[in-house]
């Protein structure tokens, strides 16, 4: 009767660590995702940052050839 208890012990501590053997594989699992998203992420964030400053380069650089532009004319008409 005692070794019957015993296995039944047994059986259940198998239970418990066997569970607790998953759910820490399945933590294992989500922390690795969240590491690969954060990583997605912060690669999208700088990529968007630089298209970012890209744009306000090509504006700046716009504005400048504007700026020429309208200081040759102005040139231009001064001397006719």
């Amino acid at each position: 009767m005692i070794s019957s208890f015993s296995v039944k012990s047994n059986d259940y501590m198998y239970v418990l660590y066997v569970s607790s053997l998953i759910k820490s594989i399945i933590a294992l699992h989500s922390l690795i995702n969240n590491r690969v998203h954060n990583k997605e992420t912060e690669i999208e964030k700088v990529q968007k940052d630089k298209e970012a400053e890209e744009e306000k380069a090509r504006i700046e650089l716009a504005k400048k050839e504007k700026e020429a532009e309208k200081a040759a004319l102005d040139k231009n008409k001064k001397k006719d």
